[in-house]
């Protein structure tokens, strides 16, 4: 993994960290406290709307939490003091609503209350980056051409994807100002938190396979068969806070959106069986034969589903972590994002994001997806998240 930053001549860059607790925002900020110094980066301000669950230390990081769903005069109030310095504003907040509309609604002015916040109480303003994701393109309802650039049409009305609105509203606020705008698209993001996040694909895939292997059974993939031979990539957090910073620093990347991917592709017919030899398990039973549900399905799929499969493992997780001594583990088995990676796997498409664009930016960033899995499997070890597999003990 390469990171390239380019300071801003003359002026410390103070930044600005929203959704701390989060896989992204956590990343940033690691990022920023390992690579960069004080002559760069002068402060590092992070809010979440909860307590920081972060356990980095360094003199430049201040907490402040912030509720951005509340009104934009209420959050100057509060942000006047503590971000008046903020040079540089990296937004990866997001709020869950199960109504769709809902959803759109609510995230749209999430984002929408944090800008008019920032812009107001922050004169030394440079960037305001904000990250969406891989859904900008809707390939989680619908197959679209690969791999996908950042040009691509929108396919579907603005009101049917928050994306969209957030996008617009930040490029047409930026008009006429002097801070430039950069968006990050990210596509299935790969890394841990301290707190719970209802997409952490990895986190749920440890415990599938930590699950399986203590109860010596297959651990196959549920999935289409079309989804099984088809290709995937994906975004390792310290990569996309690599791009992110990159972006926001350079004169050249000025109000442009940037996909960002590792920079490989998979084949899950052969990466499922990789990822669970980290556990220990014999790829041969997680590459166990699919077989068709109904006949003239015309496709060919798991007889489970995630969902379906955790509902009775509680206990198993609960021993397993009595066993290895990690009893603080055992809340862990609440954070499976079981229906969103059934979701997932549901797909019958492939969905490849092109980083083309930002090659031809002059970012070299790079992580082989197999590798990011494992580091990510690690750090949650390490972090005491999950119990250390029987074959790393």
């Amino acid at each position: 993994m390469t990171a390239i930053q380019v300071e801003t001549k003359g002026q410390q860059k103070v930044a600005f960290i929203t959704g701390g607790n989060g896989i992204t925002g956590n990343a940033i900020l690691e990022y920023l406290v390992t690579k960069t110094t004080a002559e760069e980066w002068s402060k590092i301000i992070v809010t979440s709307n909860s307590p920081l669950a972060s356990t980095i230390e360094d003199s430049r990081v201040v907490f402040i939490a912030l509720d951005f769903t509340q009104d934009s005069q209420k959050l100057i109030k509060q942000m006047q003091t503590v971000c008046a310095e903020t040079t540089h504003t990296y937004f990866s907040s997001y709020v869950h609503r199960d109504d769709f509309r809902e959803l759109n609604y609510a995230n749209e002015r999430l984002f929408e209350n944090f800008l008019l916040a920032i812009t107001s109480i922050a004169p030394n303003l440079k960037n305001i980056t904000l990250q969406t994701g891989g859904k900008y393109y809707n390939v989680h309802i619908q197959p679209a051409s690969n791999p996908l650039r950042e040009d691509h049409h929108r396919a579907v009305s603005k009101s049917e994807n928050f994306y969209y609105a957030q996008e617009d509203f930040l490029k047409d606020y930026q008009k006429n100002k002097n801070w430039t705008w950069n968006v990050i698209r990210p596509q299935a993001i790969i890394g841990s938190t301290y707190k719970p996040n209802g997409m952490n694909s990895a986190l749920s895939f440890a415990l599938y396979f930590l699950i399986c292997k203590r109860s010596g059974t297959k651990a196959p993939m549920p999935t289409n068969s079309s989804y099984w031979e088809g290709y995937d990539d994906m975004a390792y957090a310290p990569l996309i806070a690599d791009l992110t910073i990159f972006v926001s620093t350079q004169p050249r990347c000025a109000n442009e959106a940037f996909n960002c991917t590792n920079g490989d592709s998979v084949c899950w017919k052969y990466f499922w069986p990789q990822l669970a030899t980290y556990f220990g398990i014999d790829p041969a039973d997680a590459s166990s034969q699919l077989t068709v549900t109904e006949p003239g399905d015309g496709d060919v799929q798991q007889p489970f589903s995630f969902a379906s499969w955790a509902k009775d493992k509680r206990p198993v997780w609960d021993k397993l972590c009595e066993e290895t001594g990690s009893a603080s583990s055992k809340k862990t088995f609440d954070c499976g994002t079981w229906q969103f990676q059934d979701w997932v796997f549901g797909r019958t498409w492939s969905a490849l994001l092109s980083v083309s664009k930002a090659r031809r930016y002059g970012w070299t960033g790079y992580m082989d997806s197999f590798d990011s899995f494992i580091a990510t499997f690690d750090e949650l070890v390490r972090q005491g998240i999950i119990p250390p597999p029987a074959a790393r003990q």
